[in-house]
């Protein structure tokens, strides 16, 4: 399997510019769309207090605090970002006359990145936005595979499939991107499961893709025990494709990570960067990361956010609390001790919107289980074919 894009390191920074869409994709975590976009003054307040804060994540003196140092990301997210192409462009152009002049260390060090449902290139303002920021632009389009389960999970808000939106403009999208630096993310979820090692072809053959991040969604699919077997011979056919395919293609969820083995790995870290992702909502206040944010709440009433755009970053202690919720201290007993353990991701903003308190879901335990069987499974056979050395003596993953 050839290696991962390689992701820009540095502070990430969010804006919701927009929480309208234009799909209503069945899976969406944001479970409260509504038409409304993020006020520009509330953007340049945000830019303002991340430019002048010396800490606006409360992580000096911690291991943290190289992310300081780094560059500065620019991630804006809806709905869809591309509903609102002039707002963005504006957002970039005041954070880029502000650095520059305050001779900030980021005014030449940043990146911005979109995530689209790729239905909206067709759109002049969408394109010609795209060609402006060319060069410090990534934009990630969503397919989750193959044409039946695509169109059945992201679809208009009339129920018809977007497949043929895409594809419309898609060899347009690579050319701009650049074909290998492309990478598509595709969710999965329960209805997704006959179709994984299809769609996995699908979005190598068809849509030229040698990158695909691919997971399966952190919400309860229950699952039945005919739905897991079936994914474990969609599994064992993916590998056996990806294995054919193995010098042009890169499919997430067989990492090598994945297969490591061992409970408990950095037992006092969590899995993702939340705590330390500030992210500012249309309401004008900022959350520790965006599955904080308001339309992703079960209820409106959870409200933990980390400052707003009048008073500052003045709850920011909050940042700690959320990166205090480690996978010791969150995590069951049967998940300390799971051979697989290191390798289980878990969402902490996603499992806050659901109940208002913090938690490790282990609804997707046995998702991750035969994930971790197969990618172990891969990167054996891998090694044989390659002659290389994927494990230790201890059976443990040599990353």
């Amino acid at each position: 399997m050839i290696p991962a894009v390689e992701n820009y390191n540095g502070l990430d920074t969010t804006f919701q510019v927009t929480e309208d869409c234009n799909l209503r994709c069945k899976y969406c975590y944001e479970v409260d769309k509504k038409p409304g976009d993020l006020p520009f003054e509330y953007a340049q307040k945000f830019i303002d207090i991340i430019l002048t804060d010396d800490d606006p994540i409360n992580v000096r003196g911690t291991e943290l605090e190289w992310i300081l140092q780094q560059g500065l990301i620019l991630d804006f997210i809806g709905g869809d970002a591309l509903m609102v192409p002039e707002l963005v462009d504006k957002i970039l152009h005041y954070f880029q006359y502000q650095a520059v002049k305050m001779k900030h260390r980021w005014a030449y060090r940043w990146r911005a990145s979109i995530s689209s449902n790729g239905t909206l290139f067709e759109d002049p303002k969408v394109r010609d936005f795209m060609m402006k920021y060319k060069e410090n632009l990534s934009i990630g389009v969503s397919v989750d595979g193959c044409p039946e389960i695509h169109d059945k999970n992201r679809i208009h808000k009339d129920g018809r499939g977007t497949m043929k939106d895409i594809q419309k403009w898609w060899d347009w999208y690579l050319e701009w991107h650049g074909i290998d630096n492309v990478a598509t993310k595709a969710t999965c979820n329960k209805d997704t499961i006959p179709y994984l090692a299809k769609s996995i072809k699908f979005l190598h053959e068809e849509m030229r893709l040698k990158h695909v991040n691919i997971n399966f969604i952190f919400e309860d699919m229950h699952l039945t025990q005919d739905d897991l077997d079936l994914l474990d011979k969609e599994m064992e056919k993916s590998i056996e494709y990806i294995l054919e395919h193995r010098t042009d293609l890169y499919v997430s969820m067989f990492d090598k990570g994945f297969g490591i083995g061992g409970p408990l790995k950095d037992p006092d870290k969590g899995w993702c960067g939340s705590g330390a992702m500030p992210c500012l909502s249309i309401n004008g206040k900022i959350y520790p990361c965006f599955r904080f944010s308001p339309n992703t709440m079960h209820s409106r009433k959870l409200d933990f956010y980390v400052g707003d755009v009048w008073n500052g970053l003045n709850h920011k202690e909050r940042f700690e609390i959320v990166r205090q919720q480690t996978r010791k201290k969150i995590s069951p007993e049967k998940c300390l001790t799971c051979e697989v353990e290191s390798a289980c991701a878990w969402c902490i903003g996603g499992a806050f919107a659901e109940k208002g308190e913090f938690y490790r879901q282990t609804n997707i335990c046995e998702v991750h289980k035969l994930q971790s069987k197969w990618s172990r499974r891969y990167w054996e056979e891998y090694d044989k074919l390659e002659g290389t050395k994927s494990f230790d003596e201890s059976g443990k993953v040599i990353l």
